[in-house]
């Protein structure tokens, strides 16, 4: 399991460092790839280039991936298909993406109710802007009436939208076209009421190599056929707010209230929000509704009341009420309140009530009703590990869920009122599930360093012997208080089948266990997040389930610090560490446009106590000369919209410097692209063999050997 540097193939590319040396509050802190963040200079992109060609000379070695990626492509099903997207309009009528198996890009679709006969709108491959490039649909939105849909466009993985109207009536384009969105990650768009236009967030450049990539972005009006957008809200609008460069004013709008709101986005949910009447749209007569203090989560407005999830005083969450007429966050009209066993995850409001979600350690999900103010269990059609609400409003009855597992996929259902019972309403193919049959889910909580629980969750098969020859996988993320929550992972059954267990870690700074959770594992305490990784994986030594030369830890994102800090502080613990598009240089995040989104997530250089904190948390600061490191594969994007290319560069060229295992250490460089939202089924498919290839060759299975 050595990469031989003598072999010309697996020669690790040369660059020249130029250090660069620090200065902060009297610290030095020296930087020796400093360089390597210029990613328009052609040394650094040849030696990327190098990198990639590294990277495929030695999965091409793997014995076992060709066939691995026969196999995967031997089970489409070419009569099978995925929806996805689903969006219900007030008539009840289904707007979505529908995927055949063997098609790379999903096609738009519409029936006018679930049992109706389906209707073909439109397909992305008849779409260019006249350059050639392929595109796919990465958003859509019908209007209040459903005359209308906004469909969002992108390529190359890039996340952001071009956004064309297509008339429902005509099956046409109209001849509107609109750039520079983001969608998915900024509240997507809103119709006004009327169906005359819509609301969103316009990003002014998205050109990586401007100074203003990503920055000063602003929340637009645009009216159908004007061919121009109005600025409502945003820092240059309105300077009083104080909005920061890298955030994101995002607009809100209600089809039955009169009121738009405007938050101000960055990484944490709490957010500053701002009111006006929706009449005033764009005469600027925003006040202030609630300061980020209140610590709101999520909202929904109906008629003229704010519905919110909030942490106020509450680290599990409650359900609060306020009107908008005469907002009092001071005594709002509680709903629900705060559970301290389980914490509030979803809420919808329906003509029957408030329905709400409330999960244990991120992976025991149950479904409530308030019934004239008092909290009555709904009877779900199986237990979830995720529950997810979809209505329409307070104006009409319909309730649907969707619920979802570690070895199942999502399944929607409707509920009945009258019967108080679910039944199954979904537009994917139903398939009896017999792949997972002999397969155990474990949920347990083991001690970290300091004594606290952390949830740990353990898949496996029927019968395996506990006698440390196991291979294991531990995925682990930690961050954002986003929630681990059960997920059937493409790679999960691959690695089920071939004998491995596999597990996720709900280390702190996610959202498992509410508020107090994330804090936990939050700029000065992020050491929790990578010591609680290390505490599980300890666990699976002491119970006999696998060796530190069986176990692969995976991480993607923001999850690389808690991955890149576990393996550089206890580097005789993994065997190998996957890092996808991982943050692994966090002390320059602030350095670069795309990365300042994330300052109140882990901490500025600008604040000594951060500082300290960021040097601690920064895998590829903490990497040190002649150490056993485990192998490495590490991803990056040249697309990526939310980790720079730079940031696992850095630490590659880093970590090939430093260790003295001889264990590969791998950088795959998408050229083409981005964060991995948008890549195509056949990209997805040839980046998870290549991985769990070199995990399987890493961990020791025999038939994932180098060839002769």
């Amino acid at each position: 399991m050595q990469c031989q540097k003598n072999d010309n193939k697996k020669a690790i590319p040369k660059i020249d460092k130029e250090e660069v040396v620090d200065q902060f509050f009297g610290k030095e802190v020296i930087d020796p790839y400093r360089n390597l963040e210029d990613l328009t200079d052609s040394i650094v992109i040849n030696w990327l280039k190098s990198q990639k060609k590294l990277s495929n000379n030695i999965v091409n070695e793997i014995n076992g991936k060709d066939d691995f990626l026969k196999k995967i492509n031997s089970n489409k099903d070419k009569q099978s298909y995925t929806v996805s997207k689903l969006k219900v309009s007030s008539k009840n009528s289904l707007f979505y993406l529908k995927k055949i198996t063997n098609e790379d890009n999903g096609k738009l679709y519409y029936k006018k109710d679930f049992l109706a006969k389906e209707v073909f709108l439109f397909d992305p491959n008849d779409f260019n802007l006249g350059k050639g490039n392929k595109y796919s649909i990465n958003y859509i939105q019908p209007s209040w009436d459903g005359s209308k849909i906004i469909i969002g466009l992108t390529k190359n993985d890039e996340e952001f939208s071009v956004f064309k109207i297509l008339d429902f009536e005509t099956k046409t384009l109209l001849s509107d076209i609109i750039y520079n969105a983001l969608p998915n990650a900024l509240g997507g768009a809103d119709w006004l009421k009327d169906n005359s236009g819509f609301v969103y967030t316009y990003t002014p450049s998205i050109n990586p190599k401007d100074k203003n990539y990503l920055l000063n972005a602003e929340s637009v009006v645009y009216y159908l056929g004007e061919n121009k957008i109005t600025d409502i809200f945003s820092k240059k609008n309105n300077p009083e707010f104080e909005i920061g460069d890298e955030e994101y004013p995002i607009a809100h709008i209600s089809q039955k209230s009169d009121y738009i709101l405007g938050t101000i986005a960055g990484a944490s949910n709490h957010r500053d929000t701002y009111y006006q009447p929706i009449s005033n749209l764009t005469t600027n007569n925003w006040k202030l509704l609630y300061g980020k203090e209140r610590k709101i989560e999520s909202f929904a407005v109906e008629g003229n009341s704010l519905y919110y999830t909030t942490s106020e005083n509450a680290s599990n969450f409650k359900i609060c009420k306020v009107s908008l007429t005469s907002p009092n966050f001071d005594k709002p009209e509680i709903l629900v309140e705060e559970n301290l066993n389980s914490v509030i995850t979803d809420f919808v409001i329906t003509k029957n009530g408030l329905f709400f979600v409330r999960t244990k350690n991120g992976v025991e999900a149950e479904l409530y009703f308030l019934n004239k103010g008092i909290e009555e269990q709904v009877a779900i059609p199986k237990p979830s590990g995720k529950i997810n609400l979809i209505s329409i409003g307070q104006n009409y009855q319909d309730l649907w869920i969707e619920i979802e597992g570690w070895l199942s996929k999502v399944e929607r259902y409707v509920y009945d009122f009258k019967t108080k019972s679910f039944e199954r309403e979904d537009l994917n193919p139903l398939k009896e599930n017999t792949e997972f049959i002999d397969v155990i889910v474990e949920e347990i909580e083991i001690p970290s360093h300091d004594g606290v629980l952390v949830p740990l969750s353990i898949i496996y098969k029927k019968g395996i012997k506990k006698d440390n020859n196991n291979r294991l996988l531990i995925n682990a993320y930690g961050a954002y208080k986003w929630t681990n929550s059960p997920y059937l992972y493409p790679y999960i059954k691959h690695w089920l089948e071939e004998g491995g267990v596999y597990a996720t870690a709900h280390v702190r700074g996610g959202g498992e266990k509410g508020e107090t959770w994330h804090k936990d594992g939050f700029k000065t305490t992020k050491a929790n997040t990578w010591k609680d990784l290390i505490a599980c994986t300890e666990y699976f030594i002491a119970n006999d389930f696998t060796s530190k030369e069986k176990i692969a830890v995976w991480g993607t994102s923001a999850g690389g610090i808690g991955i890149g800090r576990a393996i550089t502080e206890r580097p005789d613990l993994f065997s190998i560490a996957i890092i996808r598009v991982g943050i692994l240089n966090p002390l320059r995040l602030e350095f670069d446009a795309k990365g300042k989104f994330n300052l109140k997530e882990f901490g500025s250089v600008k604040d000594s106590i951060e500082l300290r904190a960021l040097l601690e948390m920064d895998p590829y600061h903490n990497i040190r000369d002649d150490v056993n490191y485990p192998a490495l594969y590490l991803t990056a994007g040249m697309n990526d919209a939310r980790v720079a290319a730079w940031q696992p560069a850095k630490f590659a060229a880093r970590m090939q410097e430093a260790t003295r295992s001889k264990k590969p250490v791998i950088l795959d460089i998408d050229f083409d692209g981005g964060h991995g939202f948008g890549a195509t089924t056949n990209k997805k498919n040839e980046e998870l063999v290549n991985i769990l290839s070199f995990a399987f060759w890493q961990t020791g299975h025999p038939d994932y050997q180098l060839k002769d």
